[in-house]
């Protein structure tokens, strides 16, 4: 059940970042506007809170749907790209 949600919930956030997606949303210049705008920011980070959510709701169920190495990864890269869109904001 919480695998299933994880799985499609980073499955919504990869295709956020698709290199496809971002042709499509680009600008007459090339430039990303999509994922990039304040709407898009958004929804990436509402995409990590609820991977963050299911991984912690997974880890308290005791890894019985997935093992930790896992979710130690997905947990990863969900940090990660909260720490790049940071780094986007400061810049």
């Amino acid at each position: 059940m919480f695998m299933d949600r994880l799985l499609r919930e980073t499955q919504c956030l990869a295709n956020v970042f698709t290199a496809v997606e971002a042709l499509r949303l680009a600008d007459e210049h090339g430039n990303p506007r999509g994922w990039a705008s304040p709407c898009g920011m958004l929804e990436i980070t509402r995409c990590c809170a609820v991977i963050s959510d299911l991984a912690l709701s997974i880890a308290k169920a005791g890894y019985r749907e997935c093992d930790k190495q896992t979710l130690d990864e997905i947990a990863s890269e969900t940090r990660q790209v909260l720490y790049s869109m940071k780094a986007q904001f400061a810049a």
